[in-house]
């Protein structure tokens, strides 16, 4: 089945008809190997067959490069026996004086000469299609001839195709295809599938769709079809895929290994000095530091240019800016299984060895000790005791699987136990564990020294508050609050802790009195750490209370203290993050990005993964909200990097990236994603329902989308619950709005009046706040299709950067305004919530609208969006272009990612969409063609 390919193919057969009518043309299909170039040029052949025409297809050959004219004699003659004319007669004109003499230019001359007219007398009996395959392979003397053929294509009814590979650079390549381009060859680049192109691709291989497990192996081949198509018949002959309620999907987890032998193969066209280096790369991971590949080679980076840089040629690493990449994880999969098991385990040693002796970080080395099988040395125990603090903060997940399996075979000293012991239940309260609270309990009670039990026992407090038991965190505090000979700082952090458990359970006048005096003594002692926690505290109590100016103030304070020492580090973090949310509920843009600017960039310079994580994801919701979708998916793409394991990230990363997909009417990628979050992810508690609002709305929209209105109202429907109440504190108001649209458009007033009824709750709560007040405000105007209060409403999105709630609330407007009889004000807001959608590029909401409207008799005035190009500068998105005009002012992957707040693998695959619209091969293509794009303004 040709899939994927459909465009390339019709513009190949454009060419063909006008070959047909007699105006030749030329084409050169490029891509890097197992891209379907050949597979190209037979459809191309047998279409060509069908019409009447005459075919000829050859192929270069790296073995006859010495061989003048051979690869396009070889086309057009095929293997040249003896009864053959036209062959003989230039092979006579090649040999001039003797078949052993060496063909002077004179000679290659008039062969070329009579090799032209040749074409010209097969081209008067009828249309002559020549394909020359692998044009890379080709001898000098033919790639001259295939120019001459192009200059004459457009006088003759001749159409001439040739493919090449990306590798090996040749010179006079080079000079060919830019001449070729330059004069009208029309380039046909064959990119990597995109995702629901593979997916149709599986289909046909596999008998029915991929389901998550068989879509995300697929996608590790990387779009590349020649890889897919191997991957997906190893797995089939192996007995991996099975089909289940209708998908296709992957027996056990892994799928199976077998294949992988015959992708490895795949890439023997590689000098053997390019292979290895790249197998060695494949030690290092996906994504690896060239400098780090220098240091286990033992070479310098120099000397690792000419192997690099053919494998980047050929398509099977990127560069990302300051790292490389593996285009295909299922190419990396495949060197690293090529490496025995015994073998690649001592590598994983050697190399964890060097790179610490190199200065590399510790979830580098720790990565590579990862892969060692059977007993740690003692090299890598003595190794991890000294760098388990720093590998906690940065990768806990790493820290835990690697002191675990020291702990197990007994390796540490008894004066390296308890410190590996204690780095252990760190991990364990990171990863939320629910160990992790045993683990300190029982060290609290070894521990004699009082020093260490205060310590122990903040920790266990700690680990429970993180679980959310916030009873059990303050018998835990109570507890270390009464053991003997404890610090004044000690005491103040601890009952910092005991505020903020009362605060959690409602004992809001214990916990805000208590908090007072744990400030002032803070700030008689003098001590930034203690003050610092007890102003944390103060402003969790005041944010309960719905006085966010207080929590605020309060959060400053303790901000300018931490910042004074760096053990302060992490509450600095966790009040910068409740700051930011402080601003942007007052909706103060400015002040909320500030903070987590400083947040995420403290965050990255500690190693804070954990925080990080959060960082990214708070950044992501600001974003979205703003309308900056791009920059939010940029934040989300960050944040699921850093394989952190807490159950909210992937409620919130997967679901805001299906709510942005859903809107601009991507269904298949939206619903990718929620496939990617577990059935039960919810069910986790209120940790999780605080970031489960994206999740739902994407959830109900696609419901909605496909004409389910009942269904989209059942799944928002539990946010009315108490225990969503609970979870989602200052978050419901963000979801109540479309609970009443579907619940009125369901005829289910009852939940209608009850969302308008927890909206106005939510807005009493928090009188400072304008987002849930003017929510409830919206709400009421829905409920009663009364333009006066959504009017209001929009009085409010108008004076800020709202643009999605900025359409929706236009989009009600207008159908209240229609109910009402005021159809010309109906289009109006009509036209406006269509044009705000369309900056965000929200093409379901565009479609919702009108059909919301359509049915009052409303259309839309004269202002109809164009449907978008695609192809050509006219086909770029908003985010290509500003991407494309940054590349033409020659910055780097990594300048426009800085710039526009994107990921670096956002702006990658930018720059690949734009080249692929463009038919372009380079950043100079692109600059030149922004250049001409301005000229014409």
């Amino acid at each position: 089945m040709w899939v994927g390919r459909e465009e390339h193919v019709g513009m190949v057969r454009t060419l063909l008809d006008e070959a047909v009518a007699g105006r030749g043309g030329s084409a050169l299909v490029e891509g890097e190997p197992g891209a379907g170039k050949t597979r190209l040029l037979e459809e191309a052949l047998s279409t060509a067959e069908g019409l009447g025409c005459r075919i000829r297809l050859g192929s270069g050959d790296e073995l006859w490069q010495g061989y003048p004219l051979r690869a396009v004699l070889d086309c057009l003659y095929g293997d040249g026996a003896a009864g053959d004319r036209g062959r003989g007669e230039i092979v006579g004109l090649l040999n001039g004086d003797g078949a052993d003499t060496p063909t002077s230019e004179t000679s290659l001359m008039a062969a070329m000469d009579r090799l032209l007219a040749q074409v010209d007398e097969l081209c008067a009996e009828r249309p002559l299609v020549v394909a020359l395959d692998d044009l890379q392979w080709a001898d000098g003397a033919s790639l001259l001839m295939w120019q001459r053929l192009t200059k004459a294509a457009p006088r003759l009814p001749l159409l001439l195709v040739a493919s090449c590979r990306p590798v090996p650079r040749r010179r006079e390549l080079d000079r060919l295809r830019a001449g070729l381009v330059e004069r009208g060859t029309l380039p046909v680049r064959l990119g990597p599938l995109m995702p629901e192109e593979s997916e149709r691709f599986v289909e046909s291989l596999a008998g029915a769709p991929p389901g998550p497990g068989l879509r995300g192996r697929v996608g590790l081949a990387g779009g590349n079809p020649r890889y897919i198509e191997e991957l997906v018949t190893g797995l089939l002959a192996e007995g991996a895929i099975d089909i289940v309620g209708g998908r296709a999907e992957l027996t056990t987890p892994d799928g199976g290994r077998g294949h992988l032998c015959s992708l490895a193969d795949r890439i023997g066209f590689l000098t053997p000095s390019s292979y290895e280096t790249l197998r060695q790369a494949a030690l290092l991971g996906v994504e690896f530091d060239a400098g780090q590949l220098a240091v286990v080679l033992g070479r310098t980076t120099r000397q690792l240019l000419d192997a690099l840089g053919e494998s980047i040629a050929a398509g099977l690493l990127s560069d990302t800016g300051d790292r490389l990449r593996f285009r295909h994880e299922v190419i990396r999969e495949a060197l690293y299984a090529d490496i025995p098991g015994s073998v690649r385990s001592a590598l994983h040693h050697d190399t964890a060895r060097a790179l610490a002796d190199a200065g590399a970080s510790p979830p580098v080395v720790a990565g590579q000790l990862r892969g060692v099988s059977g007993p740690m040395t003692g090299w890598a125990v003595r190794w991890l005791v000294e760098h388990a603090g720093t590998l906690n903060a940065q990768s806990p997940v790493l820290a835990a699987e690697l002191i675990e399996r020291a702990i197990e075979q007994g390796w540490p000293t008894d004066a390296d136990r308890p410190v590996l012991e204690e780095r252990l239940a760190e991990a364990a309260t990171l990863l939320r564990r629910p160990q992790s609270a045993g683990l300190v309990r029982t060290m609290r009670d070894r521990a004699q020294d009082p020093a260490r039990r205060a310590v122990l026992g903040f920790m266990l407090t700690s680990a429970l508050m993180v679980q959310g038991d916030m009873a059990q965190a303050l018998k835990a505090t109570e507890e270390a609050l009464a053991e003997p000979g404890l610090s004044a700082d000690w005491h103040l952090r601890l009952v910092a802790c005991r505020v903020l458990c009362h605060a959690d359970l409602d004992r809001l006048d214990a916990a805000r009195a208590e908090g007072e005096e744990a400030v002032a003594a803070a700030e008689r002692l003098g001590d930034p750490l203690a003050e610092a926690e007890a102003r944390h505290a103060m402003a969790y109590v005041y944010y309960r209370l719905g006085r966010e100016r207080e929590a605020l103030r309060h959060g400053a304070q303790g901000i300018a203290r931490a910042r004074q020492i760096p053990a302060a580090a992490d509450i600095r973090l966790l009040m910068l993050a409740n700051v930011a949310e402080g601003h942007d509920r007052l909706d103060e843009p400015e002040d909320t990005e500030q903070a987590l600017d400083e947040a995420r960039t403290l965050a990255r310079r500690v190693g804070s993964t954990g925080r990080l994580v959060g960082m990214e994801a708070r950044s992501a919701e600001f974003h979205f909200r703003r309308g900056r979708w791009d920059c939010a998916a940029g934040h989300l793409e960050r944040a699921a990097e850093l394989k952190v394991l807490d159950g909210w990230v992937p409620v919130l990363v997967h679901g805001m990236h299906a709510l942005i997909l859903g809107h601009r009417d991507q269904r298949a990628a939206a619903l990718r994603h929620l496939e990617r979050v577990e059935p039960d992810a919810l069910a986790a508690g209120t940790a999780v329902l605080r970031d489960a609002g994206h999740l739902l709305l994407a959830r109900a929209l696609l419901a909605e989308r496909d004409g389910r209105p009942r269904d989209a109202l059942r799944v928002l429907l539990p946010v009315l619950s108490d225990e969503y109440t609970a979870g989602m504190v200052h978050e419901r108001h963000w979801l109540l709005p479309d609970v009443v649209r579907l619940a009125l458009e369901s005829g289910d007033a009852g939940s209608a009046e009850a969302a308008v009824a927890a909206c106005e709750a939510e807005a009493a709560k928090a009188p400072e706040y304008p987002g849930p007040r003017t929510a409830a405000i919206r709400c009421r105007g829905l409920f009663a299709q009364d333009p006066a209060p959504l009017a209001q409403a929009l009085s409010y999105y108008e004076g800020g950067s709202w643009p999605l709630l900025l359409g929706q609330t236009l989009e009600d407007l207008a159908v209240a305004q229609a109910w009402h009889g005021d159809l010309a004000a109906s289009r109006v807001s009509l036209d406006r919530a269509v044009e705000a959608y369309g900056g965000l590029g929200a093409q379901w909401d565009i479609a919702r609208a009108e059909a919301r409207l359509r049915t009052l008799g409303v259309r839309r005035g004269s202002r109809a969006t164009r449907r978008r190009a695609t192809s050509g500068w006219e086909s770029l998105t908003p985010a290509e272009l500003k991407v494309a005009l940054l590349v033409a002012q020659g910055r780097s992957n990594p300048e426009i990612a800085t710039e526009l707040f994107l990921s670096r693998r956002t702006v990658q695959t930018h720059v690949s969409h734009i080249l692929g619209k463009l038919q372009m091969r380079s950043r100079t293509e692109v600059a030149r063609e922004a250049a001409l794009q301005a000229a014409g303004e």
